[in-house]
């Protein structure tokens, strides 16, 4: 049996036991840690300006929305087809999310898709990066500038992919990245929020550290008024504690080192799947866009002429197990169905007539996600030949369909 991969190692031990050993875990306020270290370090990798790392991917979808100055009663567009905290951001921040349909091909949103999506209150796009696919960022930038509408990238998913040589993360106004456990890189739970602009990062840290701008990058800190009988201690806008500690920006350093080899791994166990799938009839290979190198998240292997769901049930004969669909149509879940039966978000805001989350919303999201096998390529897999097993075995099923 081959040796297995360790994803952690002695790097994330050694800065662990730096944190122990200074007796503070706590990101603190302009205190030169780990945190702080991670920040700059990402930012010189991806080429921004202003990295905030945080405590969790959903806690940066949220605090970019809120850095692009999104409040209650804003529409933001964003797509069905991703985890549910892309969407379930925009409701946290009180606004409502507009669902806009995808490529069936990829479950991408498109540029066409946006503009008929647009609403008199619509203020901002959140783009997905679904599995590590971007999509044609020049026409959906041209969408938004036409509209001034913010762009927001949800990168959780997509470390290391690029648009025309330029990486995800550094298109838009703001960007969220993941660091949970099954990303690209982790520490375990965490997240970013980058920008390239001074007043998305403030108006971000102000959400993310219950109002106190405690910011970095010589950005002027406003001084609390003290001149009444009770000290202030400058809380200058609503927000929660989403920090980061400096435990989780002692394993995210040591990750980030790391990112490349992950990255090979990850690709190599992408082109063993697509070899061994080459030519396998009622499947195809992930579309890939023009000008676009993916690293993917998992991988999406698509059916031809037929559902995922009649391949399971013929597996389920056979004895070969799939791997369970990561296909959410967000507006279809629960918490968007009460949503349209109530006619009100959960935390209140009406619903315009224009505004529904119910089936048949987005044909092709619906479609498409009956159609995508994902499969899981992280580089922590400890056997790469059962892998490749299991694909050679699902290959026969569908030869023998």
């Amino acid at each position: 049996m081959a040796e297995k991969f360790k994803m952690f190692d002695g790097a994330e031990m050694e800065n662990l036991r730096k944190v122990v050993e200074s007796q503070s875990a706590w990101r603190g306020c302009g205190n030169e840690n780990f945190v702080t270290r991670f920040e700059d370090e990402f930012g010189k990798h991806l080429g921004v300006k202003y990295v905030l790392a945080i405590s969790s991917g959903t806690a940066g979808n949220e605090a970019a929305l809120a850095g692009v100055g999104i409040g209650p009663g804003d529409e933001v567009i964003c797509t069905p087809c991703t985890f549910i905290a892309s969407s379930m951001a925009i409701l946290s921040v009180g606004a409502v999310p507009v669902f806009a349909d995808v490529d069936p091909r990829t479950l991408v949103i498109t540029a066409e898709a946006i503009e008929a999506a647009i609403t008199p209150k619509a203020k901002a796009v959140v783009v997905v990066h679904l599995a590590g696919q971007m999509p044609d960022m020049d026409s959906i930038l041209a969408v938004a500038r036409k509209h001034n509408l913010a762009v927001v990238e949800d990168c959780a998913q997509a470390y290391s992919c690029t648009y025309r040589g330029k990486p995800a993360g550094s298109f838009g106004e703001a960007a969220s990245f993941s660091l949970q456990q099954g990303k690209h890189m982790t520490s375990g739970e965490g997240g970013m929020v980058v920008t390239n602009n001074p007043e998305v990062y403030k108006r971000a840290f102000l959400y993310c550290n219950c109002g106190m701008p405690w910011y970095r990058y010589g950005l002027e800190i406003p001084a609390p008024d003290t001149s009444g009988p009770i000290p202030r201690r400058g809380h200058f806008s609503v927000g929660h504690n989403y920090r980061m500690t400096d435990l989780q920006g002692a394993v995210a350093v040591a990750q980030l080192a790391k990112l490349p080899s992950f990255n090979k791994r990850r690709i190599a166990m992408v082109e063993m799947l697509e070899k061994t799938f080459k030519g396998a009839p009622k499947v195809l290979p992930a579309y890939r866009y023009p000008n676009t190198e993916t690293v993917y998240w998992t991988y999406p292997l698509r059916t031809d002429g037929i559902t995922v769901a009649e391949i399971e049930a013929v597996c389920a004969k056979k004895g070969v197990n799939m791997p369970p669909r990561y296909c959410e149509v967000n507006y279809l879940e629960d918490v968007f169905c009460k949503a349209e039966a109530d006619r009100r978000t959960p935390l209140g805001c009406p619903l315009p007539d224009y505004v529904h989350y119910r089936p048949g919303l987005c044909p092709n999201a619906e479609f498409g996600a009956q159609r995508v096998i994902p499969l899981f390529v992280h580089h922590q897999m400890a056997d790469q030949e059962q892998l490749q097993k299991w694909a050679t075995d699902l290959r026969k099923v569908l030869v023998d369909m």
